[in-house]
């Protein structure tokens, strides 16, 4: 059973096994795929997704990311990954949520592009970056929203903490947008399993492996059932399209 791996630790099969395998999921308001089995195929590579969970992963969750990621890497030579979690106060909607986060993304570019109002530690405005989100709720009374976010690693190399960095914008952003506390923004830390980002390189798609096996928890079925109410249960930037189109 594959378990939690650092980058350093997750390696590539050498040789492709299999396509893609998936299963239709039916609900009241459509169908999803489920990727059936514990890895994803993608541009001629197999890599390892976090199926130990009890859930299924989401392709058209997962798909995306991955899409946004390569676009960073057609840009980039090196991509710094990073992840961080949003909390909503108690008895916020899922469509105040989806509100807030909308808000969130759009002016935290707007920090990071600007030329006096930059998070601490830029030298210069971040033009191009990725970003993705998906709202999951459990057991909890309000959904939170799983985030993450790529920079050119030429110009990001620490995410920053609650109060400093682009981790302090982060916070500030979304303490501001819901009224909440600081204690609503979780930053991503290092543990024996995971590291606290990853350094993805344009022509070495094995430093994808690790990225795609701590995305694809986020694309994990449990959590996220559809409503039929409008509301949005994942979003990306459309940086892949832009690149698409130059």
């Amino acid at each position: 059973m594959l378990t939690e791996l650092q980058q350093s630790q997750i390696q590539l099969p050498p040789v492709l096994l299999e396509d893609n395998y998936f299963r239709n999921v039916y609900h009241e308001y459509g169908r999803y795929k489920i990727i059936d089995g514990k890895s994803f195929v993608h541009d001629g590579h197999q890599y390892p997704i976090n199926t130990r969970i009890g859930s299924g992963v989401r392709h058209d969750i997962l798909m995306p990311m991955v899409n946004e990621l390569k676009a960073m890497q057609t840009l980039y030579s090196r991509v710094f990954l990073a992840r961080f979690d949003l909390h909503l106060p108690e008895l916020t909607s899922v469509k105040a949520g989806n509100k807030y986060i909308r808000l969130f993304f759009k002016q935290l570019h707007l920090r990071l592009k600007s030329t006096y109002n930059r998070p601490q530690g830029l030298s210069d405005p971040i033009i191009n970056f990725a970003y993705g989100w998906v709202c999951e709720q459990e057991e909890a009374l309000q959904p939170h929203y799983h985030c993450w976010i790529a920079f050119p690693h030429r110009q990001v190399r620490w995410f920053g903490t609650p109060d400093r960095g682009i981790g302090g914008v982060v916070t500030e952003i979304w303490m501001k947008l819901t009224g909440g506390k600081a204690t609503l923004v979780n930053l991503s830390k290092a543990t024996k399993n995971y590291p606290d980002h990853y350094v993805i390189r344009r022509d070495d798609p094995e430093s994808l492996a690790g990225p795609i096996y701590w995305l694809s928890y986020l694309a994990k079925e449990r959590g996220k059932s559809p409503t039929g109410k409008g509301t949005r249960l994942y979003s990306t930037s459309k940086l892949s399209r832009k690149v698409l189109d130059s």
